[in-house]
């Protein structure tokens, strides 16, 4: 008897939640236990706030689709957390393409650049200078990678000290200490023109 196509998704499905799994923007009840939070529900912007990255000001023009912030690509900016944070970890996953240039940004300020007030996290494989994608830009260089083009890629960062640990899609690129920024600073993601990125399921968990 072949199995249909509809009942191979409901018993992943099951598998996934037996696997203690959660939807997109969703925390497992041992998430809730442990005391992660949800920093993004999936429905809305609500606690995160457009800023700019130029003159005159531009600010991504972020919007939530389909369960995921997306920046369209059409202007540059960046979109960050309203609290600061100093030692964590951070899961997330996001959506481009192969050639995909955007970035993570990790203890920034709300005002100035962030990729100089604090870490950027790379999400890009062709970083002239070899900061490829999860690499700390300009400070630590990871091994490397390649982004899954049209595909969810997941990050899970910590953050503790000047300590650093970077697992890309299951893998670690990077375990490392840099002391430039170690004080708490905004959690955001980059907004690249002529470059479209969706993110999701963000979670933190306060170290």
């Amino acid at each position: 008897m072949q199995t249909s196509l509809r009942t191979l998704c409901l018993l992943a499905s099951a598998a996934a939640l037996a696997c203690g799994q959660s939807k997109p923007n969703q925390l497992t009840k041992q998430e809730k236990k442990d005391g992660w939070k949800l920093l993004f529900d999936g429905k809305s912007l609500k606690n995160w706030t457009p800023r700019s990255t130029s003159a005159p000001a531009e600010n991504g023009n972020w919007s939530v689709s389909d369960g995921a912030m997306l920046c369209p690509g059409d202007s540059a900016g960046w979109i960050s957390t309203p609290v600061a944070s100093a030692d964590y970890v951070l899961k997330l996953e996001f959506k481009g393409d192969a050639n995909v240039n955007s970035g993570v940004f990790l203890r920034s300020t709300a005002e100035g650049q962030p990729h100089i007030t604090g870490y950027e996290l790379q999400i890009w494989d062709h970083q002239p200078a070899g900061f490829n994608t999860g690499s700390l830009v300009g400070s630590l260089k990871a091994s490397p990678t390649k982004i899954k083009g049209g595909e969810w890629n997941q990050y899970e960062i910590t953050a503790k000290g000047d300590h650093y640990k970077i697992v890309f899609n299951g893998a670690t690129l990077l375990d490392a200490s840099d002391a430039k920024h170690t004080a708490a600073g905004l959690v955001g993601f980059q907004c690249q023109k002529n470059n479209k990125i969706e993110f999701r399921d963000v979670k933190l968990l306060a170290k």
